[in-house]
């Protein structure tokens, strides 16, 4: 559950379809379908998913738009979650922009993008150093207000901030990056948790870079992969399911194939010795 919206156990996230070695477009609409046909309810995206800010800004938006006009199912179950206050990643830094002003920008620009009246879920991208916390949620707080979101989130937060936001507005979800590899931001799960706050796990596998030598950078997954007859992607997926019950990794694939065995993860029941293994395990 995300606030009150019932979704999929996996979600999907669409940057990798945007950026750097993005597919072509008839290849990521079809991995968007695979997604939505093997049931999944729940895509993530961003208006900085793009490989250019000043010409492409939104272009993730606009192909899941694209994608879900397209898609022989019902395009008003599923929900889009979109995120505002950053840029394009220019020489490997993400610029931050948390005014109010551009905050409210960014959302009328994503309603466009996607073609709607009414984002589903809208998280914050990150807190902004220059501008103070209490004014970006209050621009994202009176998007709620307006009507032109209907739940929010916050994303990339510790629990001090957490806690700050709850202040503010209904936050209905966290998004963080968590995984085997990266447990960083477990302490946030667990207040999540006590809080019945969904907590949507980015780079579920490590990241783009690590995610298909996971097994290779924690051998303990390859090695419960095979008494399961599995991936070690798979096992990656089920571990962080078994973290929390409102956790939903939102693993990024440009593949159809890779999206089903994202999918048949959550059918993956872990053992008690399993986890412990998982969890006791290092990095190498």
């Amino acid at each position: 559950m995300i606030g009150d919206a019932t979704v999929s156990e996996i979600g999907f996230g669409g940057m990798a379809l945007s950026i750097e070695n993005r597919p072509d477009e008839g290849q990521a609409i079809k991995t968007i379908h695979k997604a939505l046909d093997s049931g999944i309810n729940l895509i993530d995206t961003a208006d900085a998913y793009c490989l250019n800010s000043e010409t492409e800004h939104g272009h993730n938006e606009r192909l899941i738009s694209k994608a879900l006009a397209t898609w022989n199912g019902d395009a008003s179950s599923i929900l889009v979650a979109t995120k505002g206050g950053k840029r394009k990643p220019q020489e490997g830094v993400w610029p931050i922009n948390g005014r109010p002003e551009y905050i409210k920008e960014s959302c009328e620009l994503s309603l466009k993008a996607l073609g709607v009246d009414c984002i589903g879920l809208y998280h914050l991208h990150a807190k902004d150093p220059n501008v103070p916390y209490v004014e970006s949620l209050g621009a994202v707080s009176e998007l709620i207000s307006e009507g032109k979101v209907r739940q929010a989130g916050i994303s990339n937060v510790d629990i001090d901030m957490l806690t700050e936001a709850l202040g503010i507005l209904p936050v209905a979800s966290v998004q963080n990056e968590l995984s085997a590899l990266e447990r960083v931001s477990l302490d946030v799960v667990e207040y999540c948790t006590m809080f019945g706050i969904a907590f949507l796990a980015y780079s579920p596998l490590g990241g783009a870079s690590r995610a298909k030598e996971i097994g290779v950078k924690m051998p303990a997954l390859q090695y419960i992969a095979g008494t399961h007859g599995v991936s070690a992607q798979q096992v990656a997926l089920a571990w962080l399911l078994a973290q929390s019950p409102l956790i939903i990794p939102i693993p990024s694939s440009t593949k159809e194939e890779t999206v089903q065995e994202n999918v048949e993860s959550s059918e993956i029941v872990l053992s008690n010795e399993d986890i412990s293994m998982i969890n006791d395990a290092i990095n190498i």
